[in-house]
């Protein structure tokens, strides 16, 4: 058996075929999330999939440095494209921060190739591993602590050496071990426990987080003694995709917020009464008195606009001589204008900011007019729609990945949320490259970076159609979501092409050869195949209800399933009424 496990984890260092989950850490106090934890699995199908038993049988094997390596580069890949500056939590062994295993050059390249700071990061360092040579390890975390890294110390009260490392250390941040939560409001000892270190952190100044919070009796008893920090499935569990369940925190879900090509000028209207044609402009002029805030008035007759009255041109008429007294019994067509935008509710904003631009070359209209079944319906703001434009473009360009500008996996998550809750069908695909790693261990960074580029562009050049959507998860793991059925064969179009494209980073010899020579994890030189695409492919029909969770987690098996298949592409097709949740990855 063990033999079975030594070989199955070589097998897993050689594939790197290691996934990263993200459990939230919340913030009790601002009720907001203050970081994740970054988790490590094996691949679903193996018998090394549970965290514990991957580690131990690392131990054993002697591979613990070559597996944090692995499970450290996966999860900063991960990490950098989530889209988000809050705090990763990251476990590593003693033995990786000792010499000759600990290189500050190697540390860089991560941080530079994966776009991150030393201050997104925090180093999780567990009693349960035991330390050697204490002061070298010490150096290593004052040198880290000195490039603007944050030190935290895991499962507090697991092990025995503890207190002691904290006394050392002076960490910023002290984990408390899950079993001093677990039924703590039924056990007065832990309380007890937990009130005295409460205590100490206070004093040394350093902050707790409680690990292990999974119901809400536990999360009061640990809130009310004054942690602020806190961990456990209440608020989320390890998942690809970085989200967080605030609700007992007493916030309610945010409502989803729907992609581009669904901010429509539906959501910019106000409610302004409309004045019919034979009003006068006394009485218009008495409107635009009482209500400030309005500067245009829509003119509507049974509900079809006819134009707009502008408060300005009024104004400029009523300030001439005898100009109120000639014009205030006129009806409101002698001033109305009838340039005015008209859009329907559901146009999309960027048509309807096109739209303002192309109509008049001289000055950008302030008002326009907004209709359902050409009936009147509000008035738009073009102040409004810029701004809602760009908060969309400042919310885009804050979760885009650093390397494309794709959307991260947030507005990802967004996007697949929306098109979950309309019921219509959709296809989405999951593209990985194949023996990425290789192609980097060869050729350098630089080219990988190109590789992730050029596959980008492709994405971007197959999937452009009306609804299509392409993010990039992180690394070279790309998502598409496409409401058109032609999805699949382009996906498979894209694979071609990728492979085609992708050649003219060989040399001509590696391309005769048909594969490169890298060393592996073991320190071993083996051949790997050159690139290709993998894509794992989802159908969603009209009538499917699976949530966007339990399709993200199709979309992650049926990845697995494309790179371990010849033609690397698996489509996943299950019954449009299936509700089970599909075999998970993690």
């Amino acid at each position: 058996m063990q033999n079975c496990l030594n070989q199955e984890l070589r097998r897993l260092l050689t594939e790197e075929t290691i996934t990263t989950l993200f459990q939230p850490i919340v913030n009790i106090e601002r009720k907001s999330v203050f970081g994740y934890e970054a988790l490590s699995r094996g691949p679903s199908a193996s018998s090394l999939h549970g965290a514990q038993l991957l580690f131990e049988t690392a131990e054993r094997c002697g591979l613990t440095s070559e597996l944090d390596g692995l499970c450290l580069r996966t999860a900063a890949r991960s990490w950098s494209g989530q889209g988000t500056r809050l705090k990763l939590f990251v476990n590593v062994s003693p033995a990786k921060l000792m010499p000759p295993e600990f290189r500050p050059a190697h540390l860089q390249e991560l941080l530079e190739t994966n776009r991150l700071k030393p201050s997104d990061i925090v180093i999780e360092l567990s009693e349960r591993y035991p330390t050697v040579d204490p002061s070298e390890l010490l150096k290593t975390l004052s040198w880290l602590k000195e490039q603007g890294f944050l030190i935290a110390i895991d499962d507090l009260g697991s092990g025995y050496s503890g207190l002691k490392l904290w006394s050392e250390l002076k960490p910023d941040f002290v984990k408390i071990d899950r079993h001093f939560i677990r039924d703590i409001q039924d056990d007065l000892v832990k309380r007890e426990f937990l009130r005295s270190v409460v205590d100490l952190s206070d004093r040394l100044g350093c902050r707790l987080i409680a690990e292990g919070v999974e119901t809400e009796a536990e999360f009061r008893v640990v809130a009310g003694l004054g942690i602020s920090l806190v961990q456990g499935f209440l608020f989320g569990r390890p998942k690809q995709i970085a989200t967080a369940c605030l609700n007992p925190l007493g916030v309610q879900p945010s409502p989803t917020i729907k992609v581009s090509r669904e901010e429509t000028a539906g959501s910019l209207i106000s409610q302004i009464e409309p004045i019919t044609s034979d009003s006068t402009l006394q009485h218009a002029w008495e409107r635009l008195q009482s209500e400030p805030s309005t500067f245009s008035l829509p003119v509507v007759d049974n509900g079809r606009p006819l134009g707009l009255l502008h408060k300005w041109r009024v104004l400029e008429t009523f300030s001439t001589p005898y100009g109120r007294a000639l014009y205030e019994k006129r009806q409101v067509t002698q001033m109305l204008s009838s340039d005015a935008l008209i859009v329907d509710y559901n146009t999309p904003l960027d048509e309807v900011s096109q739209r303002l631009i192309d109509d008049d070359a001289h000055y950008l209209k302030q008002h326009f007019v907004v209709t359902h079944n050409d009936r009147y319906v509000g008035l738009g703001s073009t102040r409004m729609l810029l701004k809602q434009i760009t908060a969309r473009k400042i919310e885009t360009a804050r979760y885009a990945n650093p390397l494309t500008l794709l959307p991260g996996n947030v507005p990802i998550q967004k996007a697949l949320a929306a098109r979950t809750e309309e019921g219509l069908p959709f296809i989405l695909v999951y593209f990985d490259i194949n023996m990425f790693k290789p192609l980097n261990d060869l050729l350098g960074y630089r080219v990988g970076d190109q590789v992730i580029l050029l596959l980008a562009d492709l994405l971007l050049e197959f999937f452009h159609g009306d609804g299509d959507f392409v993010g990039h998860i992180g690394g070279d793991d790309f998502v598409v979501i496409s409401p058109s059925p032609l999805a699949i064969s382009n996906a498979k179009a894209l694979q071609a092409q990728f492979v085609d494209q992708t050649r003219r980073f060989y040399t001509d010899t590696v391309l005769q050869n048909g594969f490169v020579e890298s060393e592996d994890r073991g320190g071993h030189i083996n051949r790997f195949p050159l690139v290709s695409l993998a894509a794992g492919i989802v159908q969603v029909g009209p009538d499917d209800q699976r949530t966007a969770d339990q399709i993200s987690d199709a979309a992650s098996y049926a990845k697995k399933r494309a790179k371990a298949s010849a033609g690397s592409c698996f489509i996943d097709s299950p019954s449009p009424h299936a509700i089970t949740p599909m075999a998970k990855v993690h």
